[in-house]
């Protein structure tokens, strides 16, 4: 693993007129060459190159301005020394309020910011910007300005934000058909607006959030038997096996090369 020195993260909360689409801001500097891997999330992140390359486990380089839909695998990339990167990490519903296409568009996908914005030449200026700014409080705050005069209130969706809140505090063993009936839509209406709107189906980002939990159980010390059952799953099998799907490794292989 690399030494952490390797790699300075500058995080940021948004500003409170953002709170609603955005979890937070970073700028990520690499001081040496760098590969590093990253679990499933369950927001879309725009990413800003501003020195430096990265490549994505594709082999391709990073567009200079970048968005990545939802996965369920493990990203891989690969950053050169000096490569500086400023993030945007929306929560699961706040992306589709700055973009113009369907979100299941980028589902397992890194893809130039300027298709689903729609005005490359703002984005190319932003990137100047953000070079440019002496520090990294001002390049979090161009970042802000030039969101803040994108949001369209109406590409939000109360229902599907709704749904959301509601899988993200259900129990592991709760199932999609209730949420369909708390919600009042039938399931494929519910399943188009939620692709629309967060970039998979309910079924898919329930899992992403099942995901997230184990993590966060690991890292408060849980064994990988607590972790099974805490998920909802009835034996270390399953758990086993969904968890290869998503990592590639076995739960046990992934934490302990994670440390």
């Amino acid at each position: 693993m690399p030494p952490r020195e390797a790699t300075k993260v500058f995080a940021q909360l948004p500003c409170a007129a953002l709170r609603p689409f955005v979890r937070r801001f970073l700028v990520v500097e690499h001081t040496g060459p760098r590969a590093d891997s990253h679990l499933p999330g369950t927001g879309l992140v725009a990413a800003f190159q501003i020195r430096g390359q990265c490549r994505l486990g594709t082999g391709e380089d990073a567009p200079s301005a970048a968005v990545t839909g939802l996965f369920d695998q493990v990203r891989h990339h690969a950053h050169s020394r000096g490569n500086t990167v400023v993030l945007t990490a929306f929560t699961s519903t706040g992306a589709a309020v700055f973009l113009r296409h369907s979100l299941d568009e980028l589902a397992n996908t890194t893809a130039p910011l300027g298709k689903f914005i729609g005005d490359a030449a703002s984005l190319a200026h932003l990137n100047e910007q953000l070079a440019e700014a002496p520090n990294h409080a001002r390049r979090v705050r161009r970042l802000e300005d030039f969101l803040l005069t994108r949001i369209d209130p109406a590409r939000a969706d109360p229902l599907v934000r709704a749904a959301v809140a509601w899988i993200e505090r259900a129990p592991p063993s709760a199932r999609i058909g209730e949420l369909v009936r708390y919600i009042g839509l039938s399931q494929s209406a519910l399943e188009r607006r939620f692709r629309r709107i967060v970039g998979a189906t309910p079924k898919r980002f329930a899992s992403l959030v099942r995901l997230q939990r184990i993590q966060r159980l690991r890292s408060a010390g849980g064994s990988l038997t607590t972790l099974a059952h805490a998920a909802g799953y009835f034996d270390q099998a399953h758990f086993t096996h969904d968890f290869r799907r998503m990592t590639g490794v076995a739960p046990e292989a992934y934490f302990a090369a994670a440390g």
